[in-house]
């Protein structure tokens, strides 16, 4: 039950702090992206969020 109680805490965490975004794409293209993201050694949510800050201006 504590493991049940600590994911419930978990899960109130991640829902007060993110907000989860979905996108539909083509998989072919998202088949290169990962296979780029994998040769470059980064994450999915890294570049996602690298990807946004560059877009508002932010580094």
């Amino acid at each position: 039950m504590s493991a049940n109680t600590s994911s419930q805490v978990i899960q109130r965490y991640k829902n007060k702090v993110y907000k989860r975004i979905v996108a539909d794409l083509p998989k072919d293209l998202v088949a290169r992206w990962e296979e780029k993201l994998q040769a470059d050694n980064i994450g999915k949510s890294e570049f996602i969020r690298n990807a946004i800050k560059s877009y508002l201006g932010e580094e």
